[in-house]
């Protein structure tokens, strides 16, 4: 493909993913590019790389670029977006006309003389402004910032800390592998063995357990995948399974399960000793949990498919650890799902903070005497995290915070992790910029014992 046809293609993903319409919101940005690339079968791998590149970029741009369009007066469309993105992002000016031709195969059409002028005033201008809303310069909802700056706030952050995190939040994501302890327990020989295939990568800091690879790959070819050794995990996740601190013999819920990054943790660091007991509503979700720990070599997780209404009458003060994975905004892993912040709404957020409420109060009647909750979520909002956490301690007598940076000391720090970041009031929120991982929150509520 020419340049001028990569620019065409992604044009086309745009205006196909625009002229959805309601099922748009049900797809992500990704599946859109995927199914796109893969219907172009002439592409080669510099043209998907091309197309990928700017597709994100306007993905990672997509309020800023809009916010100058509607300045200039233009109505944003694909093809808007496009010539937008090649200006302020890629600083492509110059060579426009030879890219927006009628001369050259499968190119887009020339341009009109209107944007001629309005190009030429993006030339001259940057894609970030110091007189744009604060939410367009951070790429946020603006119905949703206050939330996210309370909860980063209530993480010790200052006003400049802040923007610092909500900026990063549209970085592009790492990719992180963490070994697999009961077939690879040493990350340094698996970073070494993936060296070897021409992946290169480096430890994580923060993490005892992963490696942070230099490049996305694919990775499900590897021996040492298809042995087990590793598996794909945020470092933010890997310390959020470490946190809550399951050992040999006891017996753990892990509420809304998923496919089982967190129990692979947990069975791990029991050595497949005791019952992790995984529940979710999702079946698909849960099949594949069951692919992933068959490959590990773990056996001590029990999988339980349940209505999305379900009873815990019979696990009443069962278990040593009761984990809640809540369903949430997933606002602290949108660098990765980058479109997912313009999808989520008011009511679906509602309907999210709801579900947290139900299921804490669900792990509060499943742990026993002596025992801990640990509520997680991939959030960085405060009404996600701190505020679900005040809620339940406001009527939850039996319940009190953990010191959780010593529960650090004794997990992460105890395999040779990294020092625990700040956790204002017991509570711990990472954060993409300053711990290089997904924003999770994580408290450790323990049981009094009665």
């Amino acid at each position: 493909m020419t340049p001028a046809a990569r620019i065409a293609a992604v044009i086309d993903i745009l205006h196909a993913m625009d002229a959805a319409g309601d099922a748009a919101a049900a797809r992500q940005a990704g599946q859109w590019l995927r199914a796109d690339l893969q219907r172009r079968r002439y592409a080669g791998s510099g043209d998907r790389a091309a197309i990928s590149a700017l597709f994100w970029a306007i993905q990672r741009g997509w309020s800023r670029l809009g916010w100058h369009l509607d300045a200039a007066g233009v109505t944003v469309t694909a093809r808007a977006l496009v010539l937008a993105a090649l200006v302020l992002i890629d600083k492509r000016t110059a060579d426009l006309p030879s890219l927006f031709t009628a001369e050259a195969a499968h190119a887009p059409a020339p341009l009109s003389e209107a944007e001629t002028t309005w190009v030429a005033g993006l030339a001259a201008t940057s894609l970030t402004r110091p007189d744009m809303p604060h939410h367009v310069r951070r790429e946020w909802p603006g119905w949703l910032l206050d939330d996210a700056v309370a909860g980063l706030a209530a993480a010790g952050l200052d006003n400049a800390a802040v923007d610092d995190e909500l900026a990063a939040l549209s970085d592009e994501a790492p990719t992180d592998v963490r070994i697999n302890p009961l077939r690879q327990p040493d990350r340094r020989a698996l970073r070494d063995q993936l060296a070897g295939r021409g992946l290169k990568g480096h430890l994580t800091g923060l993490s005892p357990l992963g490696v942070r690879l230099e490049k996305r790959a694919r990775l499900e070819d590897l021996p040492e995948w298809k042995k087990g050794l590793f598996d794909v995990q945020d470092q933010g996740s890997q310390l959020a399974a470490m946190l809550c601190d399951a050992r040999p013999g006891m017996q753990i819920a892990d509420i809304c399960s998923g496919a089982g990054g967190k129990a692979l943790v947990m069975a791990a660091t029991m050595a497949n000793k005791g019952r992790i007991l995984a529940i979710d509503s999702n079946a698909d979700r849960l099949d594949k949990a069951g692919a992933r720990l068959r490959r590990a070599g773990i056996h001590n997780v029990e999988r339980k498919h349940v209505a999305d209404k379900w009873s815990n009458r019979s696990w009443r003060g069962k278990f040593d650890r009761v984990v809640v994975d809540a369903p949430c905004s997933g606002s602290g892993t949108w660098r990765r799902q980058v479109d997912a912040r313009w999808r989520l709404t008011p009511d679906m957020l509602a309907e999210r903070q709801q579900t947290q409420a139900i299921l804490l109060d669900k792990a509060r009647a499943m742990v026993a005497p002596g025992g801990r909750i640990v509520y997680i979520t991939c959030s960085v909002l405060a009404s996600e995290g701190q505020d679900q956490i005040k809620r339940l301690l406001a009527t939850a007598t039996e319940l009190e915070l953990a010191d959780i940076a010593a529960v650090w000391d004794e997990t992460v720090g105890a395999a040779g992790g990294g020092v625990c970041p700040p956790t204002p009031g017991n509570m711990l929120q990472l954060l993409p910029g300053r711990d290089r991982c997904d924003g999770f929150f994580v408290a450790v509520l323990q049981a009094r014992l009665r």
